[in-house]
């Protein structure tokens, strides 16, 4: 299926029994940390439960059908229509029984939106090259929308509704503009004469397709058909669980953006929120404010399942630098099954439009290194991907720099600065002169644009271009963040302690986030674990040390350089990251999974003996099974199984009413309908987070306020929360019945605002209260009343 290099100094190893040993050895570790792994989770840790329960085994049913279909579809069917009709149709009624159908169209056309916007700016204003592909333009169509909003704020015309008018607009002649090229290019090129051809024969060969006959050609269609059916699956495990599985942060902040970023004007209005997640970075919520505001929560959701079907893609694309169609499939696919990444497909967390971006960056840069110097559009390319992943969050400044930094100094160590000038022969890549070139440089200078207009939000809110940990190096370096904002330190956990226990927690953790993800600092590892991956790469990597051969063209060795210069030092930012983070998360390692998959496979497909490499290679089906199962368990909000099949609906599950009639059980009806008559409301909730974030208004919660993102000194007196109170705004302030207790601070503090007149309930329904914000109140025998008809109206929490 691959072609290999074989080295004239002979096989070392070969086909030797030695070597047949080692492949076999490596099998029998490979097999025993999966048992072990799957011991510690599937029969004594925390996933026992889970895959008890009856909800499971229905899924999983569903799960080994669908897999059945699409590899008999991909297997046996050599139309590429009639597989893409299949596939179509196959998902088409899976989504709907689902209720996630218009969803994942509607997230996918505006998908296709941004990606022929970007490709009309790059085309008709930057004049870049059409052979660039769809990733510059898609990354070209979210820059320019990020800007664009941006601006709209800026002049006070930023509500979602006027997003909506200009991306339907804008949309509208897109389609027309597409239409016209679509036939000028069909005048233009006769069918039959070659031209475009080339993606063409490049998507049946990723489909098994080849001219030979036999035995060989067969298998090669079978295992694509086996990877891709496995990817496709993959996605559907996401997707059939999408209504559900609304996790923790996405529910706090994620699918809030028509609240959190629109009061009306624009996201550059101070919306009195105190949680630091407020103040990050928000290019992602910004580029899909157009699907904030719809009833269900799964357009959002959506949106990040087409991105994770870029990052597969992408990875792919990366992949064919270093390696051939097939085994590139099979890396594609192998990342496909890791839970670090899929399980990020159906949050609202940035996660995953940060790997895509740090993807296309990627990307570019080893398609400058391939062209040459003269190609420099790529690099910009490259570093308008770096920007756009600063916009996303706020962990892109320490991984996607240490990438692009690490790749600077490979450019001048081996003196592959670009070359601005110079004249090329017509007809090579680049046409006449430079044409093509210099638009790059106005791609580079819309992403600078776009992250100004990102951070210029954070800096009028917080006085900070970036917040998070970085506002306490912020800080030092002389600017001020303001009220009511506190600074964050960097974390260093376990810096109290000795050396030697410093190291032994250090230890445990890693063997924890390799092969047992168990434990306090493990609670959010096993949500989107990589590491199995990691601990696989690993022994793939010991092994190919003794059979790796040198043999590379120029080209293939600058390519093998340069992931040699970057990985290892990426590596250790990860590692060093490990070490310090208090809190580990599986996601924050995602690129980690993609490099080092990458740089290990590189190396096994370069093994010369076919037997050899074919056992190191075939160690990845049980493994990508294991990450299956794992996948299959596990998601952000703990939900198990697919949401429930329904055919009589609209096309999507609404979130919003669900919520409401939620609220409406729990006591909340009246006091919903008060909050609903304007989504501008600001509302401070005292109740359990982020499930009193649900109203519809602007809602933050006592524990923003109060929690490690917030500023607890806001709620030490009276007169703090007061003046907190004024900055923020607020119109209201909600008390949840059976949430409070007398010996708490938000019991105590919420009796002393009403005693004084500075809350005045206006209602009680259930236990639940809803008071009226009167920060000029003051105490009189109204508000003493008023405090008594609070203590007998309001159910406290019951302690026994």
């Amino acid at each position: 299926m691959e072609r290999t290099h074989k080295s004239p100094r002979g096989r070392r190893g070969g086909s030797s029994l030695q070597s047949r040993g080692l492949v076999l050895l490596l099998w029998v570790c490979a097999l025993g940390a999966i048992v072990y792994s799957a011991d510690q989770l599937f029969v004594k840790g925390i996933l026992s439960w889970h895959r008890q329960q009856k909800e499971y085994y229905d899924m999983m049913a569903e799960v080994t059908a669908l897999f059945c279909v699409f590899t008999v579809l991909y297997g046996l069917i050599r139309s590429r229509i009639l597989k893409a009709v299949g596939t179509v149709a196959v998902l088409s009624v899976f989504f709907w029984g689902h209720m996630v159908f218009l969803p994942v169209v509607t997230a996918g056309v505006y998908l296709a939106y941004l990606t022929v916007l970007g490709e009309f700016f790059c085309r008709r204003v930057l004049r870049l090259k059409a052979s660039d592909g769809a990733a510059v333009h898609f990354l070209c169509g979210s820059l320019l929308v990020i800007l664009v909003f941006c601006l709209m704020s800026a002049v006070g015309i930023g509500a979602i509704g006027y997003l909506q008018v200009f991306v339907a607009a804008s949309g509208i002649l897109l389609v027309f503009w597409r239409c016209a090229r679509c036939g000028k290019k069909n005048v233009e090129e006769p069918a039959g004469n070659g031209r475009g051809n080339s993606w063409k024969n490049s998507w049946k060969n990723s489909w098994g397709y080849s001219r030979r006959s036999g035995r060989e050609s067969e298998s090669g269609i079978w295992l694509m058909a086996l990877c891709f059916a496995f990817i496709v699956t993959m996605f559907c495990i996401q997707a059939g669980r999408m209504n559900t599985a609304l996790d923790f942060d996405s529910l706090w902040y994620g699918v809030r953006s028509r609240y959190v970023l629109d009061n009306g004007n624009g996201i550059y209005e101070n919306m009195g929120t105190i949680g630091i997640v407020y103040t990050y970075s928000k290019g992602w919520e910004v580029m899909t404010l157009p699907l904030a505001n719809l009833p269900s929560y799964s357009f959002l959701l959506a949106f990040n399942l087409w991105l994770t079907a870029g990052v597969i893609f992408m990875a792919y694309q990366i992949a064919r630098f270093y390696m051939g169609k097939g085994h590139s499939t099979v890396f594609a696919a192998l990342l496909a099954g890791v839970p670090g990444i899929m399980n990020m497909a159906i949050t609202t967390k940035t996660d995953i439009a940060t790997l895509l971006f740090q993807e296309i960056m990627i990307y570019y840069l080893l398609k400058y290194l391939k062209e040459g110097r003269r190609e420099w559009r790529y690099l910009a390319y490259g570093f308008a991907s770096f920007f756009l992943t600063w916009t996303l969050k706020p962990t892109a400044l320490v991984f996607s720099t240490a990438i692009l930094g690490m790749s600077v100094l490979f450019l001048l160590w081996k003196r592959l600065l670009p070359l601005w000038g110079g004249k090329r022969k017509a007809g090579q890549a680049g046409g006449k002169g430079n044409a093509g070139q210099g638009g790059a440089l106005g791609l580079f200078l819309l992403s600078i644009l776009a992250l100004a207009g990102i951070w210029a939000r954070t800096v009028i809110i917080t006085g900070l271009p970036v917040t998070s940990v970085f506002s306490s190096i912020l800080t030092k370096l002389g600017l001020e963040m303001k009220y009511p904002f506190n600074v964050n330190k960097i974390p260093n956990s376990g810096a109290e302690l000795p050396l030697g226990e410093q190291l032994v927690n250090f230890i445990e953790r890693a063997f924890g986030f390799l092969l047992r993800p168990l434990g306090v600092d493990m609670d959010h590892v096993i949500l989107a674990w990589g590491g199995f991956l990691l601990f696989i790469v690993l022994l793939l990597w010991i092994f190919s040390l003794f059979y790796r051969k040198n043999v590379e063209n120029d080209s293939e060795r600058l390519l093998s350089s340069w992931l040699n210069v970057v990985f290892i030092p990426f590596l250790i930012v990860c590692v060093v990251s490990l070490y310090m983070l208090v809190q580990v998360d599986g996601n924050y390692f995602m690129l980690l999974y993609v490099l080092a998959a990458l740089y290990v496979m590189r190396l096994v497909v370069r093994i010369s003996d076919k037997a050899v490499r074919n056992g190191l290679c075939g160690i990845l089906v049980p493994v990508m099974c294991f990450c299956a199962v794992v996948s299959s368990l596990t998601n952000w909000s703990w939900v198990v199984g697919f949401s429930p099949v329904s055919w009589n609906h609209h096309g999507y599950y609404d979130h919003q009413e669900a919520k409401h009639q939620e609220m409406v059980e729990k006591g909340n009806g009246q006091i919903w309908d008060i909050l609903a008559e304007d989504p501008e409301n600001r509302l401070i909730a005292v109740g359990d987070h982020p499930g009193v974030l649900g109203f519809p208004c602007n809602a933050q919660s006592y524990d923003d306020i109060t929690g490690s993102w917030g500023n607890v000194v806001l709620v030490k007196t009276m007169d703090n929360f007061v003046e907190f109170m004024d900055y923020a705004k607020t119109d209201y302030v909600y008390t949840e019945a059976g949430y409070m207790e007398e010996e708490q601070r938000c019991y105590s503090l919420v009796r002393t605002l009403i005693e004084y007149g500075k809350l005045i309930p206006i209602c009680y329904e259930e236990g639940n209260m809803l008071a009226r914000v009167e920060i000029d109140g003051e105490y009189t025998e109204t508000s003493r009343a008023a405090l008594t008809e609070f203590d007998k109206c309001y159910i406290k929490k019951n302690v026994e």
